[in-house]
């Protein structure tokens, strides 16, 4: 039902409103006491989680006179021109806070675009944002979504968040997006001296206010340095607009903490550090720029900031700085969509290995099974883990024998996912997860006479905690629960899979399906894994790179998708029949698509009857730019909604531009 004015500002007089003020817990509107001066708002606008009535509205309103506290004006509207306001209401900003302000707004009406903007005194005025709210629980609404992750600042220009943008002004009505779905790496706590690479990068970030300099990088170490990175990359103009043209729904990774960390500890050298402060700081910063409903949504674990101790005791204060910010969450859009976004950073158990383990046993890499062995632990080969592990004189002691399994997501989390997924009747179960799902295994056992084992790529994402992989998959099988579709980020590459509940098995049942988004700017996963190989591995440097007739192959993307096999055949002779007659990988039988040169972003389209998902690849963006980019292809995938019990269906890519190695090589 459509509100009055006065029956919203009813709503709104009666503490719909939290803001973030004090101790980030909720509060009045300002008093008339408070006064309002001309205002900056030099991070623009932004909204978040948008739920069947409800949305939150953020912004930065500084003073221009340097007070401490102020009054700002929200005026919202449904028209553009801010004609007819639905609310004219005074607000108020603290220092304390970095005068960001976060409102949650509830009665509106539902599946409805609104527009929004904060105002000090005299013409001082924010730009205008816009949101919208989703369908209620028994409308059946299509759900046009993008989904993103990784804009580092540094590594190259947000042309990513430009083209998006273009291409909605361009979009016929009802077919733009409705919300963007960020996975995480919003900003990068370090700052690196230059890319792997040994180049320059495209942009450099300003001094932190406090920060760590070492020879390598820099990095943040409190509060104001954390602050100092949402105020730098909101900086950006695209990316401004982008928090000002859509809802954003927003999970984290590491980044926003620290590089692969776990719970509060950072791992920048061989042994982890507590950081619990670090952690508090980071975990606040989040929630001042971020939007998100949090304490708002009810009978969920998600909660806002909340004040924490720390006494010195390194596993209470672990805990409550992990615990001072709880974002693992579920929204709704109307019977088709349930959104579960998860946070697979502040739960999840230490690495299974230590760096040098596959080494010291005579392994090339972290072995399929070498991992499996040390993530089960104690429930390995069924609970009968063996009490010495099989590589090198088989003598070695198996430290992980008395183990708890590990765990990506922490045991409630995880069950609150299951048990979320596997009860809901919405035609598709969204999993927000900021690490893919894809099977990035290496075949090495498929090389003759070399006697190696199938190896895993990175064990900090999903592939590093197997057994907790296969207990999700396992309980979806089970409850046949069909429609589970994981959008994810983090590997800083396009990818498309079916979820295995044995990612290495052809006969295994795929019960989901996940696509990986690129990252909006941070360096492709080819330009690292090349630097890497040049430099300390050149015997692996043909499984990355292969180059003929004077031009560079990314062999990775090869490996991946076809196998070592094929990409070993591909870098000697340059034959696409050959290589392609090789593969595919065995030892990735649910991967669809990989590339690793990408930058960009993913669109899915989700609809009653099947799910379209866009993966587009962004032209240069090293360099400056004063139209957008345009796109080097989208990859195009379409699959037809499942039912209860039947697998999930494997999605092939068709290709508008020009497709990527090696789907680009022709039979010959």
């Amino acid at each position: 039902m459509k509100l009055s004015r006065r029956e919203l500002l009813t709503l709104i007089s009666s503490g719909t409103f939290l803001l973030s003020v004090g101790e980030l817990s909720s509060a009045s509107p300002a008093s008339a006491a408070v006064p309002t001066p001309a205002l900056d708002f030099p991070q623009g606008v932004a909204s978040g989680d948008p739920g069947s009535g409800s949305v939150v509205l953020w912004t930065r309103a500084v003073p221009e006179d340097g007070a401490s506290q102020c009054g700002v004006t929200l005026e919202i509207s449904e028209g553009e021109d801010f004609a007819n306001l639905l609310v004219s209401r005074q607000l108020s900003v603290h220092a304390d806070n970095d005068y960001t302000l976060r409102a949650w707004i509830e009665g509106l009406a539902a599946d409805r675009w609104y527009f929004y903007r904060f105002r000090g005194a005299g013409d001082t005025v924010s730009r205008s944002g816009r949101t919208r709210t989703a369908p209620t629980a028994d409308q059946a609404r299509d759900f046009r979504l993008a989904f993103v992750s990784c804009q580092n600042y540094e590594q190259a220009f947000y042309g990513g968040w430009a083209r998006m943008l273009e291409d909605d002004l361009s979009a016929a009505p009802g077919e733009g997006i409705d919300a963007v779905l960020h996975l995480g790496d919003f900003i990068y706590e370090r700052s690196w001296h230059t890319r792997q690479d040994g180049s320059a990068p495209s942009r450099v970030l300003p001094a932190f206010p406090d920060g760590h300099d070492g020879p390598e990088n820099r990095y943040a170490v409190s509060l104001a340095d954390y602050r100092h990175l949402y105020r730098t990359y909101l900086s950006d103009p695209h990316l401004q607009a982008a928090r000002a043209r859509w809802p954003f729904i927003c999970t984290w990774d590491d980044h926003e903490f620290s590089d692969d960390n776990f719970q509060s500890y950072s791992q920048y050298t061989r042994e982890p550090k507590l950081e619990a402060r670090r952690k508090l700081d980071a975990n606040r910063a989040w929630f001042e720029f971020i939007p998100c409903a949090l304490d708002e949504l009810q009978g969920q674990d998600a909660h806002g900031l909340q004040p924490a101790t720390l006494s010195g005791d390194p596993e209470s204060d672990n805990r409550n700085a992990r615990d001072s910010l709880c974002i693992y969450r579920r929204l709704r859009w109307g019977t088709l969509v349930d959104l579960f976004l998860t946070d697979a950073r502040s739960y999840r158990t230490p690495p299974c290995l230590e760096d040098g383990m596959a080494e010291s046993l005579g392994l090339p890499m972290n072995s399929v099974e070498l991992v499996d062995m040390a993530d089960s632990g104690r429930e390995y080969n069924n609970g009968q883990p063996p009490a010495t592990l099989p590589w090198g004189d088989g003598t070695t002691p198996n430290p992980w024998r008395e183990r708890a399994p590990g765990t990506c997501l922490g045991t409630t989390q995880r069950d609150w996912l299951v048990k979320g997924m596997t009860g809901s009747g919405a035609t598709w179960k969204l999993w927000a997860n900021p690490l893919p799902l894809l099977p990035l295994r290496l075949d090495l056992s498929s090389i003759p006479f070399a006697g190696y084992e199938d190896c895993i790529f990175n064990i900090d994402a999903w592939h590093g905690y197997p057994h907790e992989y296969r207990h999700i998959m396992s309980q979806l099988q089970h409850a046949g629960t069909a429609g589970v579709v994981s959008l994810s980020g983090d590997h800083h590459m396009h990818g498309a899979a079916q979820a295995l509940v044995n990612p290495g098995d052809p006969a295994s049942p795929a019960v989901a399906l996940d696509f990986n988004c690129a990252g909006i700017s941070s360096s492709p996963l080819f330009d690292n894994v090349s630097a890497i190989a040049g430099e300390d591995h050149p015997d692996f440097a043909a499984l990355v790179s292969a180059e003929h007739d004077g031009r560079q192959y990314p062999n990775w993307n090869m490996t991946l998708q076809d196998g070592v096999l094929a990409a070993f055949a591909f870098q000697k002779v340059g034959s696409g029949r050959l290589s392609r007659w090789l593969g595919s990988n065995p030892a990735n039988p649910g991967l669809c698509f990989a590339d690793s040169t990408a930058n960009g972003y993913g669109l899915a389209h989700f609809s009653a009857g099947g799910l379209s998902v866009e993966l587009v690849a962004i032209e240069q963006l090293r360099k400056p730019f004063e139209q957008a980019p345009g796109t080097a292809y989208r990859a195009r995938f379409k699959v037809p909604a499942w039912r209860a019990g039947e697998q999930a269906p494997r999605p092939q890519p068709g290709f508008q531009g020009q497709a990527p190695f090696p789907f680009s090589l022709t039979s010959g």
